[in-house]
């Protein structure tokens, strides 16, 4: 046995269930944004180490980048999952979540920087490509992402 406790346990199967529903969402792109921000921001940054955190960030990724044909496979995504899952790492340690609200106005905002940060490194990586409105469908469930969000981060950073 690993010595992790059940949350853990559990947290690495919801990141690793989410991952293998990113190329499944693939036809959807705004379902496979919704889930891809999830585990990005939601899953994530809830693990006690921060490297953990970073790996599935990268994961995911390399499994969207490879999932869609217009996304040139460089590494732009998985270089901008790692920057804002340590930034939404960060925050949580240094600001852990109370309310709802003020916490879907986080994630709304590191959602909208993940989109621009991730569509800047990819045109830096392989010139212009389609922006797509993946960025309306994560926006639009912050709610719902979010307060699951929340309610996985609750008893881990409140030490």
């Amino acid at each position: 046995m690993s010595g992790q406790t059940p949350p853990m346990v559990r947290r690495h199967l919801l990141s690793l269930a989410a991952i293998a529903c990113l190329p499944l969402a693939a036809p959807w792109p705004g379902l496979q944004a919704i889930v891809h921000i999830f585990l990005i921001l939601g899953l994530a940054p809830g693990f006690p180490s921060p490297l953990t955190g970073l790996l599935w960030s990268a994961a995911a990724g390399w499994v969207v980048e490879g999932s869609l044909r217009l996304t040139p496979h460089m590494g732009a995504t998985p270089l901008a999952n790692m920057l804002i899952c340590l930034t939404a790492y960060a925050l949580l340690v240094q600001w852990p979540p109370h309310t709802r609200r003020p916490f879907w106005g986080r994630m709304a905002a590191l959602a909208a920087l993940h989109w621009l940060l991730a569509n800047l490194l990819l045109r830096l990586a392989g010139g212009p490509h389609a922006w797509g409105f993946q960025w309306v469908f994560t926006l639009g469930s912050v709610p719902l992402w979010a307060t699951l969000a929340l309610k996985l981060h609750e008893p881990i950073h409140r030490r």
